[in-house]
């Protein structure tokens, strides 16, 4: 029993020293959550050096069962929270890291992805797309539309027949609808954690060459603060123009203790994790934090979707707009210049839609009893409008939706297979709206 109080002294201990110490070496300030961990370690320790001052008296059995109860504690919320983490906290695809759009996903594999939500094996093809095998040559009887996007959009939570580009592709050729006398193809470049500075250079360096007749981008609401995450990471070109976001890890540098623990946390620890969001909204770490790939995209925090929230009203977010707004033109000018038509999704997230949607995970990055606010897609309206970009808004019918299927998985943020189908409709309504199709 000796032993487990003297390593209940000496580990958090040991622990401090290397939160300090990597502090130092990478020259961060010790912050609230820091001087908080700091603080808890450094109680222990100090109720551990007591407990060993007391097993040498009377009171050496109270103190030998307190601290079996404190270990059998401990291993029971680990055992707990490494059970939780593993059936709640989704997988990752097989991925390549890439100089310039951060990461890829790698061709030709397959990957499963189980939580409680879902159960399904994932398709990349030849090309690295989600989906069947593609001929990178264009023939001239074929009307190419390429989807790019994130996660919602390479369909996460569904099999690869029930993404929106899959069931789009299958539904217009079931009514022999065309494009110009075309056959219709779907082509699905939606990549986990994307946002549109990653989607740009996917475009320019990889699926532009596959000539699209149009290309959409779907507008995910964590894009405001991803992509300027991106950008922290981005490479430029002598006259400042950005030429790549490089994720290789050498390229990003040694990660910090903090980084690397958090990451771990985020991937496997579900209980804790949602404990350590709570402690950074205590202590106000992410009202503080610059958006980066790591605050942003590894570990996602409230603040990603804060500006769909009223309380959002007073944060000042014009270098973000600027930001998403540059990267969306250049995607524009790109399609201009090599003749492909380019069109703009906005779509939401469960909050957004009503109260049951996406519940119970909404808690992990919604305040219960937050407001919701049209603000940010009023803006991208207005941005669309004066840039002559053509946008379909889905978030009424999404808001209209009365079937009795959820569109989003209950703590999975991603559609369901009900989702996507609704989102393959409002396609192809646009489509035959604009006359893009036709029998």
């Amino acid at each position: 029993m000796r032993k487990l109080i003297s390593a209940f002294l000496v580990v958090p201990l040991v622990l401090i020293g290397l939160v300090l110490r990597d502090k130092i070496a990478h020259d961060r300030s010790v912050g609230p959550s820091a001087i908080l961990i700091i603080t808890a370690l450094g109680s222990l320790s100090l109720l551990s050096l007591m407990s060993l001052l007391l097993y040498r008296t009377r009171f050496r059995s109270s103190v030998a069962n307190a601290w079996l109860a404190v270990g059998a504690t401990i291993v029971a919320y680990a055992v707990c929270d490494l059970a939780t983490g593993y059936f709640l906290i989704k997988p990752s695809a097989p991925r390549i890291l890439d100089q310039y759009v951060h990461h890829k996903l790698q061709p030709n594999t397959f990957a499963r992805f189980k939580t409680t939500d879902y159960d399904y094996v994932q398709r990349v093809n030849n090309l690295g797309l989600r989906g069947p095998d593609v001929d990178p040559i264009k023939k001239a009887s074929s009307y190419r539309i390429l989807m790019l996007g994130d996660s919602f959009t390479m369909g996460l939570g569904v099999e690869d027949d029930e993404t929106f580009s899959a069931r789009l592709e299958k539904s217009l050729r079931a009514q022999s609808l065309t494009a110009h006398g075309r056959t219709i193809h779907v082509l699905n470049a939606g990549v986990s954690s994307y946002a549109p500075i990653l989607s740009l250079f996917q475009l320019t360096r990889g699926v532009g060459k596959l000539d699209p007749d149009l290309v959409i981008l779907n507008l995910d609401m964590g894009d405001l603060e991803q992509d300027t995450g991106y950008r922290s990471l981005a490479r430029f070109d002598p006259m400042g123009g950005i030429v790549g976001v490089d994720g290789r890890e050498d390229a990003a540098g040694v990660p910090t203790l903090s980084t690397r623990v958090r990451v771990w946390i985020d991937r496997h620890l579900y209980v804790t994790r949602l404990l350590v969001l709570y402690l950074d909204e205590v202590t106000g770490a992410t009202d503080l934090a610059e958006p980066t790939v790591e605050n942003t995209v590894n570990v996602m925090t409230k603040t990603v979707l804060r500006h769909t929230l009223a309380e959002d009203s007073v944060v000042d977010r014009t270098r973000e707009w600027r930001n998403i707004f540059d990267s969306i033109l250049r995607i524009r000018d790109y399609c201009a210049r090599h003749g492909f038509t380019f069109v703009m999704t906005l779509y939401p997230w469960g909050h957004q839609v009503n109260d049951k949607e996406w519940v119970p995970g909404r808690r992990q990055f919604v305040p219960p009893g937050a407001a919701i606010s049209d603000r940010s897609i009023v803006r991208l309206h207005q941005f669309c409008r004066e840039n002559s970009i053509e946008v379909l808004d889905v978030f009424p019918a999404f808001r209209a939706y009365r079937g009795a299927t959820l569109l989003y998985h209950k703590h999975d943020m991603h559609w369901t297979p009900q989702g996507h189908r609704l989102m393959a409709q409002q396609l192809e309504q646009y489509l035959v709206r604009t006359h893009v199709v036709t029998p």
